[in-house]
């Protein structure tokens, strides 16, 4: 028995073991970068009124225009959103809220914060002619322009 046990003791001495310069374990330095991404302003392309009869003073009554400000930039302090007319009809008023429209732009939208990502909401538009003397249909443009609030760096 003593010589299977001395052949056991001389397998486990043979074996590999751990000597102090070997170097057991590492590490591994990993970055990454959080950049500005973008920001865009989509609203709806096209709102129809309806029809309604001629008369003195016709009146569309009102609408919701859906838009949505998607912010991928880190801002923080919300945004504004400007809208005007493209043309001049002295017949027509166009009102976002509580602003009448012209070929002037006016802040119809804004927002004191903003969350990152999607935003969606609504402007109530109304729409009105006095003084038309002919049938046809019309067609107005709205411009918008969407412009950020501060940037500031998102708290970690």
């Amino acid at each position: 028995m003593s010589g299977l046990l001395g052949i056991v003791l001389v397998g486990l001495v043979g074996g590999k073991q751990a000597l102090a310069d070997d170097t057991l374990n590492g590490n591994t330095a990993i970055s990454a970068e959080v950049t500005a991404g973008d920001v865009t302003l989509d609203v709806d392309k096209n709102i129809d009124f309806g029809k309604k009869a001629l008369a003195d003073i016709v009146d569309f009554g009102s609408q919701d225009i859906g838009y949505t400000v998607t912010d991928y930039s880190g801002t923080t302090d919300g945004y504004s959103i400007s809208a005007k007319l493209t043309d001049k009809d002295e017949t027509r008023t166009v009102k976002l809220g509580d602003t009448v429209l012209s070929t002037d732009a006016a802040v119809v939208v804004k927002p004191t914060s903003n969350k990152v990502g999607e935003n969606k909401d609504k402007v109530k538009a109304a729409l009105s002619y006095e003084g038309v003397t002919s049938v046809k249909k019309f067609t107005s443009t709205i411009e918008w322009t969407l412009t950020k609030g501060r940037t500031e760096q998102i708290g970690e």
